[in-house]
């Protein structure tokens, strides 16, 4: 929600922005345009990646007017084919698939087999898996352009999450989408909505267990650049759990250009509307990797996996998802 009364015009949202090359005065003219309701270029050169809501130190979300602009006039121009699919995502077949009693409840949303044989071994056995559109978060409409699908079907999503968590007999669930964790975690609070249950995070559930079986564990000794997920951004206390869970196992999180507050995002959501300046965004990304001696690129998004998978190994790097590098040093892979 953007926060009007503590917007004081300084320009660091659009002044810091990674993407584009405005100067000060200019940064400051965009947005005061902005807030007059108008429509100007920043609003379809975003590339919908969440970050100047971390570039405002006063806390007024200023993501969030942008993106409220973006609906409002369609000015992304996204493929009609692309919206299609999202609207058709939360009717796609869903399933629980039942573990053990007492056992942790995963939910994958609808992209839990993107990335295949994730949640096997030690990690996840006996574990119960809610999976498909039934689970959907919607939260990615927020790279087409669009909020309110997120607004409308956070209620929804969270009735779903409760009914069968009651079947199961489970106050909380463990997370697989970034995405899921940012609805649930904090913007159903921009909506008034209860959430009955505890949301737990990915990385939050590995490091509790490698907490519990440090023993087990074997450091891995390699130097790796973390994706950060663009969703992230509404949920920053989480960091320090990555950077714990990876100090247990071993992993040293290279300090690069394009990381924590200057992430960049992985290119996924410009690929619709501007294919070049998506393999622009990859390139950079890379290219900035390679330069700070990671060994690895290291990803909890499963589509930044598939996305930037190629262009990385091309260069040398390996590709991890958090949960292989943690079973990697439970030696299971």
């Amino acid at each position: 929600m953007f926060r009007k009364e503590r917007c004081d015009l300084c320009g660091d949202c659009v002044f810091l922005c990674p993407y584009v090359d405005y100067d000060r005065e200019q940064s400051v003219e965009q947005f005061r345009r902005l807030m007059e309701g108008k429509t100007p270029e920043i609003v379809s050169r975003c590339v919908t990646c969440v970050a100047c809501n971390w570039f405002c130190e006063k806390g007024a979300n200023p993501f969030d007017l942008i993106l409220e602009r973006q609906e409002e006039t369609g000015v992304l121009r996204i493929p009609e084919q692309n919206l299609q699919l999202f609207r058709n995502l939360p009717d796609a077949p869903s399933q629980v698939v039942e573990g053990k009693a007492g056992r942790p409840v995963v939910s994958l949303c609808s992209v839990g087999d993107l990335v295949p044989g994730l949640f096997e071994g030690r990690l996840f056995e006996g574990c119960t898996f809610l999976k498909g559109g039934r689970y959907f978060c919607n939260v990615g409409w927020v790279h087409l352009g669009y909020h309110s699908p997120v607004r409308e079907g956070a209620g929804k999503v969270v009735k779903n999450l409760a009914e069968d968590l009651a079947q199961t007999g489970a106050s909380e669930v463990v997370l697989y989408h970034d995405d899921c964790y940012a609805l649930l975690a904090a913007m159903v609070k921009d909506y008034g909505i209860e959430v009955p249950f505890k949301p737990v995070h990915i990385i939050e559930y590995l490091l509790d267990y490698v907490r519990g079986h440090r023993s087990e564990v074997r450091p891995l000794g390699i130097r790796v650049a973390y994706q950060q997920p663009c969703a992230s951004r509404y949920t920053p206390w989480k960091d320090e759990w990555l950077d714990e869970l990876l100090e247990l196992i071993g992993v040293e999180r290279v300090s690069r250009q394009f990381d924590r507050k200057f992430a960049l995002c992985c290119g996924s959501p410009m690929m619709p509307r501007d294919r070049e300046k998506a393999m622009e965004i990859k390139e950079r990304n890379v290219r900035d990797a390679v330069e700070h001696g990671a060994q690895a690129m290291a990803y909890l998004c499963p589509l930044c996996v598939l996305n930037l998978r190629k262009m990385a190994g091309a260069a040398g790097l390996e590709n991890f998802h958090l949960i292989e590098l943690v079973r990697k040093s439970l030696g299971e892979i």
